[in-house]
């Protein structure tokens, strides 16, 4: 008997079969989740792509839109703020901005020689802190010697020059993730874009709605889809 189990002992120690699914038996977690955490940074990549291209095309659109007017000059209306933010749902609808975010459209303009909001339009569900913009309110600014010195980033704020408009995009948004949220977590994401406007629209009289009206004001008291 000593000798069959000390000779099963040594064929045992000698032994290799399975040695390389043991190996990947033990390796896989750590492949495996290397894997995970590298799709779901191309994930969070793809979405920050997405989600500033969105934002550049939604400024330079608003940027451009309106009617012209017999004067030689153009004239933003509610109808094309409206047409322009649902190319915007149409462009992000994989994303779902408007469900899981908030957008912010501004006029900044100058009142006064000072830097104002003129007017803003809102689209999207999501309320509150970091989802409304941080950035102003309709009519801020707009007094000689206010302290609201123009939108962005504080250092270096986006300033309107006189006489002229520029539109800035702001964009808060819940980043989706592919996979359980201990990877990344759920960070939310913002993105901004500024373009001045460069046609010879009619900045005194804002955002106009002649007949026939739209049937809904995309203004920033609202949180719809």
């Amino acid at each position: 008997m000593l000798m069959i189990a000390a000779r099963r002992l040594h064929d045992l120690h000698h032994a290799r079969r399975g040695v390389a699914l043991l190996e990947f038996a033990l390796a896989l977690p750590v492949v495996l989740t290397i894997g995970l955490c590298a799709v779901e940074l191309c994930n969070f990549g793809v979405q920050q792509l997405r989600l500033s291209q969105a934002t550049q095309t939604l400024a330079d659109n608003i940027s451009r839109v309106g009617v012209d007017t017999n004067a030689a000059t153009q004239q933003l209306r509610e109808a094309d703020v409206n047409e322009v933010i649902g190319g915007l749902r149409r462009q992000t609808e994989a994303l779902g901005v408007t469900t899981n975010g908030r957008v912010t459209i501004s006029s900044l303009e100058t009142k006064d020689g000072a830097q104002w909001i003129h007017w803003q339009r809102c689209v999207g569900l999501k309320r509150g802190p970091g989802y409304d913009s941080s950035f102003g309110r309709e009519g801020d600014g707009g007094t000689s010697g206010s302290t609201f010195r123009g939108m962005g980033d504080p250092a270096k704020p986006v300033q309107a020059p006189d006489r002229a408009a520029v539109i800035f995009v702001e964009i808060n948004f819940d980043y989706q993730p592919l996979l359980p949220t201990f990877f990344l977590g759920n960070p939310k994401l913002q993105q901004t874009a500024a373009f001045i406007v460069r046609d010879n629209r009619l900045l005194e009289e804002g955002v106009r709605d002649p007949v026939p009206q739209v049937k809904q004001r995309m203004t920033c008291d609202r949180y719809t889809v």
